[in-house]
């Protein structure tokens, strides 16, 4: 029972004070832990000789040393100052170098302070071995470049060498930055380049010559071997030498292209005889045989521009005016049987023949049709042509009698022969018909058209042209004058048109059977060039005595008015 007892307390105990026991044990691990890492590290090495910033210099050897160095760099000073920079000043600071070398091996574990002594001694002497270079090394580049000048090469090479050498020693050297130039040592090594590349570049230049002249001798093998020596040369001067002034890839690329020129001359010579042959054969008539040339000549230039892309006879601009020559020859035979259906249908106009002009129409509209579809690069200017029939097929039908209707209103205009003009003021039924618009402002299909500007009536004779197979246009002033005559005729005026133009078909004629050619509506002329037009006879706007003058006044020609509109005339030579 005794036994029980005690193991219960035990176990009583180790439940109670378990957590202080680990506790108590990670305390003293933790402990140990930290006395080992401090002291497993690197321990201060303990020297025989104390610091240099608390003991001073005792040995008496020593002393010497730091006296005579002292002694040693005052000599060189006082030559510094007095700007005296002897030899022996140099070679008394290079002592002194050489002694604290000595004062500093005394320590054996080194010295911070003297250390520091010999590196300021060091960069003192460095400066001054500098300080001399400096003054060689000018004086050795001004005499390198002058034997350059005077083509002297080797000798500039010689000089110019030496200078690089002391340069790169003061560059590599311990003295002041002040006295060290890598810009100078960068541009001795490029002259030297230079130098040792002016032998190729001579050689280069004499053979681009050669090829020069072998070229306008038309020796073209001479010419060829040339240039490529030339090129070869120029790419030995881009590898070897590309920091000198001699290196040059777009004069390499220069090369190339004649060499690709001379490779491809005989295939442009061929060209150009070829399409020399071509334009003899077109003008003769043999378009069949000049499309083949031209075919032919267009193959030997793709060829060239797809072979010799380096070459100077490579040219889009020639591909394509090839192909234009080419299309043209072909489409000629179109071409002029389009201008004798064009000739069929002015001839059948002019001669009222509308029956026939009728079955031209679409005949012509078809072919210039096959033109610009089959051989689009053609050389032939059809637009106003194509406007022409494409307006003729919208009117054929009402051709006849748009012709009818215009006839019956035209008389001779009195001593013109073969003009005939318009006896009224144009109509409105007329014009819309004509120009499928009706710009007026005063509508009515009897009244004359009115707001119309110059272009407008201009563009309404070009159609008229068409649609009679004659010349038609706007009465010059004089026409319009000789047609007025001795007056005569209703006379619209402000004072008796009410305020607006008045029908065309009620106006009595004069003399010679023309109406309103005074009042109504005041009617643009013709006339060359200029941004102003003539408008004559006056309008419904005007006072009777205002007209008696004949009025002709000059407007802007884009000028829209209500009040002015035109006749025209029509030009028959063949017209009694």
């Amino acid at each position: 029972m005794s036994f029980r007892r005690f193991k219960r307390g035990c176990a009583q105990f180790w439940e109670s004070y378990r957590v202080v026991f680990f506790s108590i044990i990670g305390v003293c691990a933790l402990g140990f832990l930290y006395y080992f890492l401090a002291n497993i590290g690197p321990r201060a090495i303990k020297s025989d000789y104390p610091s240099t910033d608390t003991v001073q210099v005792n040995d008496a050897a020593k002393q010497a040393l730091v006296d005579e160095i002292a002694r040693l760099e005052r000599v060189y000073r006082q030559a510094a100052v007095a700007e005296l920079m002897t030899e022996e000043a140099i070679q008394a600071l290079e002592q002194a170098v050489e002694k604290q070398r000595q004062l500093l091996l005394a320590y054996p574990a080194g010295d911070y302070v003297q250390g520091t002594r010999l590196s300021e001694l060091e960069t003192l002497l460095g400066s001054a071995r500098a300080a001399g270079s400096a003054v060689r090394i000018t004086q050795l580049q001004k005499d390198g470049e002058a034997a350059l000048q005077d083509g002297r090469y080797e000798e500039a090479a010689r000089l110019l060498g030496e200078a690089l050498e002391l340069q790169r020693s003061v560059n590599a050297s311990s003295a002041s930055p002040r006295y060290k130039n890598y810009v100078r040592e960068t541009a001795l090594l490029q002259s030297i380049s230079s130098i040792e590349a002016t032998p190729l570049f001579k050689e280069k230049e004499a053979a681009l010559k050669s090829a020069q002249l072998a070229v306008s001798e038309e020796r073209w093998g001479d010419a060829l071997a040339a240039y490529v020596l030339a090129r070869d040369l120029q790419g030995r001067l881009n590898r070897e030498y590309s920091r000198t002034r001699y290196a040059d890839l777009s004069g390499y690329d220069r090369l190339e292209s004649e060499i690709a020129s001379l490779n491809s001359a005989g295939v442009a010579a061929e060209i150009d005889a070829k399409e020399k042959a071509a334009d003899s054969a077109a003008k003769t008539g043999d378009y069949e045989t000049a499309a083949r040339l031209y075919g032919e000549a267009y193959t030997l230039q793709q060829e060239i521009n797809l072979n010799y892309v380096r070459s100077r006879f490579v040219s889009s601009a020639r591909l394509d005016r090839l192909e234009t020559k080419q299309q043209t020859s072909r489409a000629r035979p179109h071409y002029e049987l389009l201008l004798e259906l064009d000739r069929r249908i002015v001839s059948d106009l002019a001669a009222r023949r509308v029956i026939g002009a009728e079955q031209h129409i679409p005949e012509a509209a078809a072919l210039l049709e096959r033109i610009t579809t089959e051989y689009p690069k053609n050389d032939f200017q059809l637009g106003a042509l194509k406007i022409k029939l494409a307006y003729l097929s919208l009117k054929r039908d009402v051709l006849r009698r748009l012709q009818d209707e215009v006839y019956e209103s035209l008389l001779p205009l009195p001593g013109a022969q073969g003009v005939l003009l318009f006896k009224t003021e144009l109509p409105q039924r007329i014009y819309a018909e004509v120009m499928n618009t009706n710009p007026s402002r005063n509508p009515g299909r009897t009244l004359p058209v009115d707001s119309v500007n110059w272009p407008d009536a201009a563009e309404f004779c070009t159609r008229m042209s068409w649609i009679l197979g004659s010349e038609t246009r706007l009465p010059t002033p004089d026409e319009f004058r000789v047609a007025v005559g001795e007056g005569g005729g209703r006379v619209v005026t402000a004072d008796t048109g009410g305020g607006r133009t008045q029908p065309v078909t009620e106006g009595e004629p004069n003399a010679y059977g023309f109406s309103d050619l005074l009042g109504n509506a005041a009617e643009w002329l013709y006339v060359l060039g200029g941004t102003t037009a003539p408008v004559g006879g006056g309008s419904y706007l005007d006072r009777e005595i205002s007209l008696q003058s004949l009025p002709i006044e000059n407007r802007p020609r884009i000028d829209r008015a209500r009040h002015i509109g035109f006749r025209f005339v029509v030009l028959k030579p063949e017209a009694e």
